[in-house]
């Protein structure tokens, strides 16, 4: 697996979550679910995973409840980081707690 960057170079082509592998990342939903109650997943959280996940993860975005459909931005939507493992899930959890 390639190292991952957060920030683009000729050298490696792409940015950082281009280079994760099949089954990893956006738009993967997997049975185990965190909200990390912020509209946005960091490198850091990515690196963690890379470094520390046995199994796939993921994430996606859902609104917030306490917002009017009207008001739709980025800024009002959570992230919910996804495993397939419970085991990686727990370990998130107990690691960022």
């Amino acid at each position: 697996m390639k190292k991952i960057v957060d920030l683009y170079t000729a050298s490696i082509k792409g940015f950082g979550t281009d280079l994760l592998p099949p089954g990893f990342g956006y738009g993967k939903k997997y049975r185990y679910k965190i909200n990390l109650k912020r509209y946005g997943v960091g490198f850091e959280t990515i690196n963690w995973c890379l470094k520390n996940c046995k199994s796939k993860w993921g994430w996606y975005f859902v609104p917030r409840t306490d917002t009017s459909p009207d008001e739709w931005s980025y800024e009002n939507q959570d992230a919910i980081l996804t495993f397939k493992s419970r085991e990686d899930a727990v370990y998130f959890k107990l690691s960022h707690a």
